[in-house]
C-alpha cells in the first residue's frame, strides 16, 4: 500500500438539493503526470449532504505541483451534487491549492457528471 500522499476536502454547496448519495471520484492532474480516477467512498450517510465538508486521504501516485483537479459522480443516486469547493493538500510539502467550483455536476442539473477546474 502507498504512504498517503494527498488529503482532499470536499464541500458540497448549501443549496437546495444539493447533495448526492451518487458514487464520487477526484482525479488530479500535476506536473509529473495524473491519477486515475479514485473513488472517494463516503464516511456515512451524511457524505457529500448539502452544506457538508467531506475529508479523505488519499494513497495516490504524487503528480507533483497540482495544475488542474477534476470531480465526477457515476448518477447513480440523487443524481445532481452542487460543488461549492476542493481544497487539496499535499502530505509532504503541505503546499495547499483551494479551488472555488460553485457548479452543479449532474445530467439534468448541468448535462454533465465531470467538473474540472485549474490551479
Amino acid at each position: 500500500m502507498t504512504d498517503p500522499t494527498y488529503v482532499v476536502w470536499i464541500t458540497t454547496g448549501d443549496v437546495a438539493l444539493g447533495g448526492t448519495d451518487s458514487n464520487v471520484y477526484i482525479m488530479l492532474f500535476g506536473q509529473a503526470g495524473q491519477t486515475d480516477w479514485i473513488h472517494l467512498p463516503p464516511r456515512d450517510i451524511f457524505a457529500f449532504e448539502q452544506g457538508s465538508t467531506d475529508k479523505f486521504v488519499l494513497a495516490a501516485p504524487d503528480v507533483g505541483r497540482l495544475n488542474r483537479v477534476c470531480v465526477a459522480h457515476d448518477n447513480s443516486a440523487d443524481s445532481g451534487w452542487h460543488v461549492a469547493s476542493v481544497r487539496v493538500q499535499h502530505i509532504a510539502s503541505g503546499e495547499e491549492w483551494n479551488l472555488p467550483i460553485n457548479q452543479w455536476v449532474g445530467e439534468e442539473e448541468a448535462g454533465r457528471l465531470v467538473v474540472c477546474e485549474n490551479c
